[in-house]
């Protein structure tokens, strides 16, 4: 392991134990209250299951469904890659990395990617035969994302590097200097319009040029504050999120809001503090805060519009907004439909047993793909 990042582990580290005697601060750790007890109530929602599959165990590694057109992309840290038809179902074909994999999946036109147990990105064409391997320097947990011709990926130092779809070459890398300790988590980019959206330890978030991995604009969403240095940890999480000339995003022990795509200045702000991150579509700002609270903010000057306290403790995903609703995943394998207009609980439905891998990923209008860590991967429809 190289100096730099043996440095960075013991901090992340240092952070994780001196967090561990304070729940309400700790996303890592069990609260030791109980989770909250699901409560009846009235459906007011039609969600299907269209089809599910098995695509193996990820209890270890993070891994996001990847959509491409009509095929979904998944993987599993037992090392399974599969190709499934959005339609219907049907598996396509399905490789065996015997490595396992930890990190998963990125799709482009002609490529589809995963980073193995041995820290290897590997790229596979479109009918699942292996395009190259690539030897990454640093170790990388994050969810690759395919955008054009690159497949973007970031290692625990948060730089963010791209790597050619045709040959699996580094193309650029892009680093900042950090603070003296960070959270380590997923922490996928957001590609839209020729530029990447990433966020950064410090409450920053920055526009970087796809094409040449130079800095656009660089904007501060949260300014740390506190006297000691666990105080001041206040990390983006989870991925920025691109949508109607604005990037919005969440942070640790920080603020939510926006900020202008073009220019990275801030558009509004609110105190907040959350472990996953945030969505958002044409209305609001979605994200839930250390307890469970999953909250509803205004796109048009962040005014809090309600608050859900039936997620409290268990552990909610990031929600996607889906027809008139936001499906947010909990920790025992129930995904649940909030009303974008009330906060009320309309539909709730159980996908396997378990946690989610990571939150519901858009699979077109009015539909969206999960996956659990016990390995079931679903489409589900709302009506």
């Amino acid at each position: 392991m190289k100096p730099v990042n043996m440095l960075r582990t013991l901090c992340v580290s240092v952070v994780v134990l001196a967090l561990a005697g304070c729940s309400s601060l700790n996303p890592f750790s069990s609260s030791p209250l109980k989770p909250e007890e699901l409560k009846s109530f009235k459906q007011d929602l039609s969600v299907k299951t269209r089809w599910s599959v098995k695509v193996g165990e990820s209890e270890s590694g993070v891994f996001t469904p990847a959509v491409y057109d009509d095929t979904v992309y998944v993987a599993s840290a037992k090392g399974r890659l599969m190709a499934i038809s959005k339609s219907t179902g049907q598996v396509k074909w399905t490789v065996e990395v015997k490595e396992g994999l930890k990190a998963g999946v990125a799709a482009t036109v002609d490529t589809v990617a995963v980073i193995d147990s041995k820290n290897q990105l590997i790229g596979f064409d479109v009918d699942g035969r292996q395009k190259w391997k690539s030897q990454l320097p640093d170790d990388t947990t994050s969810v690759p994302v395919g955008a054009g011709d690159a497949i973007l990926i970031r290692p625990i130092d948060y730089s963010v590097a791209s790597y050619s779809t045709e040959t699996g070459g580094l193309r650029w890398k892009f680093q900042r200097q950090l603070p003296a300790l960070t959270l380590r988590e997923n922490a996928p980019v957001d590609v839209q319009n020729g530029r990447v959206y990433a966020g950064f330890p410090g409450g920053r978030l920055v526009g970087i040029d796809l094409a040449k991995g130079t800095a656009v604009w660089e904007g501060l969403l949260a300014l740390p504050s506190g006297t000691t240095e666990i105080e001041r940890i206040s990390d983006v999480t989870g991925s920025p999120v691109y949508n109607f000339r604005e990037v919005c995003a969440a942070t640790f022990q920080g603020k939510v809001g926006c900020l202008d795509a073009v220019s990275g200045r801030p558009v509004w702000t609110k105190p907040f503090s959350s472990p996953t991150g945030a969505s958002v579509d044409d209305r609001y700002l979605i994200a839930a805060n250390e307890s469970g609270e999953l909250f509803a903010f205004s796109r048009n000057g962040g005014d809090e519009v309600w608050r859900v306290k039936t997620l409290l403790r268990r552990k909610p995903t990031v929600g996607l907004s889906v027809g008139r609703a936001v499906a947010v995943g909990d920790f025992d394998g129930y995904l649940h439909f909030i009303s974008r207009d009330t906060g009320d609980t309309i539909a709730r439905v159980r996908v396997g047993s378990e946690a989610f891998t990571v939150g519901p990923v858009s699979a077109g209008e009015n539909s969206l793909i999960v996956q659990s860590k016990g390995g079931e991967v679903a489409l589900l429809s709302v009506d």
